[in-house]
């Protein structure tokens, strides 16, 4: 189950830095900065920081259960 979490997040991950690279390359075009594409990529920065922590937790929480598990077995 964490296997397919971690997938699940991993995929969502690599999606969102899809979207922050199109209003990357909307912002670096030339003339106006559309301003909708700045919140745009600030709001897809931060889920992206999510994810980041969520997968942190998640690594962290599959260490735990292996030293559990390592525990058990001495």
């Amino acid at each position: 189950m964490p296997e397919d979490d971690l997938h699940h997040l991993m995929s969502a991950r690599a999606a969102l830095a899809k979207k922050r690279l199109s209003f990357a390359q909307a912002i670096a075009s030339e003339g106006d900065i559309p301003d909708s594409a700045i919140k745009a990529i600030i709001e897809v920065q931060q889920a992206i920081e999510v994810i980041d922590i969520a997968i942190e937790e998640l690594e962290e929480e599959e260490l735990e259960e292996l030293e559990e598990e390592q525990d058990e077995d001495e």
